[in-house]
């Protein structure tokens, strides 16, 4: 086990989970493992699709990771040592929702306790279980520090429901959309389609509440296929949203910092041929257009930046996240669409464009995140009520 000076400049990069983003979650942890900044360690810490948790048995740096990619990570996933990975082999790991000084009084165990060893946590998780404030609130219970908003921003970042209402109060533009719960679903099903019908015109989105990287989206144009389209949507979440097709571009811009201190990089735009499907945003062959800087004037720049700044507010986001707008250029007009606190991170991601845009290469903006992380819990700490 470490000791304690090391341990504070030690990173568990967390990555795989439960969830359907769990491939895209590897790519994203390949890119950080090679960019964590030195001097510190790293661990790079799986989390399987049955939940268990893996560790490469030592500490690294970056270096060691100069030629890992998703596929090694998969490898070790399986219990396997990758080459690349300088051939070490995965233990089995858990990690304990108790302070330090608790956790390192428990018996000697022959799993690993990953808390003891790693001070500060990264976690490179899309989806649920991740992204969505239950791992948040997990760290929160350890006392650790830990990269991205807390559990309260996490969920309400993941629920595009609370997050659309949050930022509709802040004033921010939105699409017209409703929701839709399995219950009213499977209750009524008709007297929904009519209700939505109504309020929104065809055709529409259909996408489930709290996932990303558009895993269960659908476009409806007729309403045999908004009947289908919700069907879908609700295999994979109890509620869905039906949103307005917008009718333009998709301006992002990438986040660092604290709702007094926001710091907001330039927009950058995706533009696809047709629907931005999760083939489309992860294949070496999409034919999606990406422009980093956005096509935009000045003065629209300076507006989705402004508009940017008050979803940070609004959801209170803390640490790192990408806020996402629909552009109709015929009417000069930002829509909020969504936030991705823990946004991708692969090479061809728009998160690290941007940074890298603004003169941050990765092991910059991650050492940035890294720091605001251990600033939150120093200042977390200092509050605590003493008994």
């Amino acid at each position: 086990m470490l000791g304690l000076a090391d341990r504070q400049e030690t990173v568990a990069v967390i990555f795989g989970g439960r969830s359907s983003e769990h491939e895209v979650s590897l790519r994203s942890a390949a890119f950080v493992l090679k960019s964590i900044p030195s001097p510190m360690r790293v661990i790079p810490v799986g989390i399987t699709y049955d939940g268990r948790w893996l560790s490469l048995e030592g500490s690294f740096t970056a270096r060691d990771f100069k030629g890992v990619v998703a596929e090694d990570l998969a490898v070790m996933l399986e219990g396997g040592a990758p080459l690349s990975m300088g051939g070490s082999r995965p233990v089995e790991t858990l990690f304990v929702p108790a302070p330090f000084a608790v956790a390192n009084a428990l018996p000697e165990s022959t799993v690993r306790l990953i808390n003891l060893e790693a001070g500060v946590f990264f976690p490179v998780l899309h989806g649920p279980n991740g992204e969505d404030g239950r791992l948040q609130g997990l760290f929160d219970l350890a006392e650790v520090a830990y990269v991205g908003p807390d559990h309260t921003a996490s969920a309400n970042g993941m629920d595009k429901s609370v997050a659309k209402r949050l930022a509709e109060r802040a004033g921010l533009p939105l699409l017209k959309w409703q929701e839709v719960s399995q219950a009213q679903f499977n209750e009524a099903p008709q007297d929904v389609l009519n209700r939505l019908m109504a309020a929104i015109e065809l055709p529409v989105f259909v996408k489930p509440n709290a996932l990303g990287s558009a895993v269960g989206v659908r476009r409806a144009k007729t309403r045999e296929e908004l009947e289908k389209a919700i069907a879908y949507a609700l295999s994979f979440d109890e509620r869905v949203l039906v949103e307005e097709e917008a009718h333009g571009t998709e301006v992002e811009c990438a986040f660092l910092g604290t709702p007094l201190h926001p710091r907001i990089s330039q927009p950058g735009e995706i533009a696809p041929e047709d629907f931005y499907s999760y083939e489309e945003k992860y294949s070496a062959e999409s034919k999606a257009s990406l422009f980093v800087p956005a096509r935009l004037d000045a003065a629209a720049a300076q507006q989705v930046r402004a508009f940017s700044i008050e979803v940070v507010r609004a959801l209170r986001l803390e640490g790192m996240a990408r806020i996402d707008f629909w552009w109709r250029a015929s009417s000069k007009q930002f829509y909020f669409n969504e936030v991705n606190t823990l946004p991708g991170m692969t090479s061809i991601s728009m998160f690290p464009k941007l940074w890298e845009l603004e003169g941050l290469d990765g092991p910059t903006w991650i050492a940035e995140a890294l720091a605001l992380a251990t600033d939150r819990l120093k200042l977390r700490i200092a509050r605590k009520i003493k008994f």
